[in-house]
């Protein structure tokens, strides 16, 4: 699994992590979280689920403005405009215009990136318009100042016990 937006998206571009997200969940086979803790996670993560949707939209319509108004001005700020988006523009809105819709299996991890801002990974398939088998993505949602920013996308990449 990636551990940043960069190295998954811009590392391509830049050839650097500058922004390392960890998911703190459970591992699959490590203890399965009872009924009430799934209803936390759920409650706990919606916020979250909404952004993280809004960007999933924004790009299924090759919206660039809107999508890169959604990421981490932190990571934007590290990384520079250009390069998110050049990395938007190649990579993430490219596959994301594929997209019919995305799947119904989403896997729900807690996460905290670099910045010790916490949020939430979501684990998801996209389903192309091409009738193609369902392709994998990873979408990380935290809190910065305030905001439910996206702060990592990683396309194309299956999670073992993440993805199912």
């Amino acid at each position: 699994m990636s551990q940043s937006f960069l190295r998954a998206l811009l590392g391509a571009v830049l050839g650097a992590s500058l922004c390392a997200l960890q998911p703190s969940a459970m591992a699959a086979g490590s203890g399965a979280p009872g009924l009430a803790a799934d209803l936390q996670m759920a409650a706990d993560s919606a916020a979250y689920r909404r952004a993280a949707d809004a960007f999933i939209a924004r790009a299924m319509a090759g919206d660039l403005p809107a999508s890169g108004a959604l990421l981490s001005r932190a990571l934007v700020e590290r990384s520079g405009e250009g390069a998110v988006r050049r990395v938007l523009e190649t990579q993430i809105l490219p596959f994301f215009a594929q997209a019919r819709e995305t799947g119904r299996s989403v896997t729900v991890t807690r996460t905290t990136d670099a910045a010790g801002q916490q949020g939430f990974a979501f684990y998801m398939w996209l389903q192309p318009v091409d009738g193609t088998p369902a392709r994998p993505f990873s979408i990380y949602t935290v809190q910065e100042q305030g905001r439910i920013v996206v702060a990592n996308i990683v396309p194309d990449r299956l999670v073992e016990g993440r993805h199912r």
